[in-house]
Formats: structure tokens, sequence, C-alpha cells
């Protein structure tokens, strides 16, 4: 049995509610796809938080069908420990995930940001912690609060 639960979410009982990132209308899933379209170099955008309303956090937006997903204990050491994690290979051989503290225009940590980029062997760990840092960096000034980033879109 499958239910559809509205905005996308499809629930598979046992299954945990995922939807897709094209049906996703909030201020967080654009700045996702405006960094993608913005960085050749990024396979994965994710971001981390927990919605207003809401006592878990998850990810609330990604160029992946995973919205929604519960964050792993990885996301959890990040956005409530302000940890930084680099993962050369963790998603496949070619990629390095850095994972660091999302934060707003004041500098709260407000959630994780997951950014997996692609990788070849000798590619130096710490390019992709500034890369990262950049990023992570320019968006601040675009997140106002966490609320923001629940805004609907068009």
């Amino acid at each position: 049995m499958v239910v559809s639960l509205g905005f996308g979410v499809v629930c598979v009982p046992g299954q945990e509610k995922t939807s897709k990132a094209a049906d996703n209308k909030i201020y967080a899933q654009q700045l996702v796809n405006e960094l993608m379209a913005g960085h050749s170099d990024l396979l994965i955008v994710g971001f981390h938080a927990i919605a207003p309303g809401a006592t878990d956090a998850t990810k609330i937006a990604t160029n992946e069908d995973k919205v929604g997903r519960k964050d792993e204990p990885d996301d959890l050491m990040v956005s409530q420990g302000s940890k930084t994690i680099l993962s050369p290979g963790l998603h496949g051989k070619n990629r390095f995930q850095v994972l660091l503290p999302l934060q707003d225009a004041s500098g709260n940590v407000i959630g994780a940001l997951g950014l997996v980029f692609k990788y070849q062997a000798g590619d130096n760990d710490v390019d992709f912690l500034m890369k990262a840092k950049v990023i992570r960096d320019a968006l601040r000034p675009k997140i106002p609060e966490l609320a923001a980033l629940f805004v609907p879109t068009k």
C-alpha cells in the first residue's frame, strides 16, 4: 500500500517518508538549485535542519529525491555539535563529501550543509574544505533566520 501525503511525499508503510526535490517548493530548495547551477564541481547539495513544529532534523532540501529523510548521526554531529566532517569516497570513489554547520546571516548554526564534490585520486582534502566554506559563507547573508528556509516559493 502506498499513501500520498501531498507536497510530493509518498509513504510506503515501514519506510521513511521522502519526496522529490522538484516538488519541494521552499526557499531552501531554491538555494540548493542555485548552488547546483553555479558550481559544476558539485554532485550533491543537502540542507539539514529541524522544520518549524517538527522534532526531528531532516534533509529539508537537496538535488536528490531524498527530501524529508531523517538525519543520520553524522548530520546531527554537525548541526548540534558544530563539527565539520570530510569524507573522501563516502558516496562513491570519485566523490568527496564535506559536511559543515549551516549558518544564518548572524552566524547562528541552524543546521548542516552537505556538499559532495567531484573527486580524483590525489586531490587535496583541504581544497574541498576551503571550497565548502566559501559556499557556506556565501549562503549566510541569504538566510536571515532558520524560518526563511521554509518560506514557500513558486
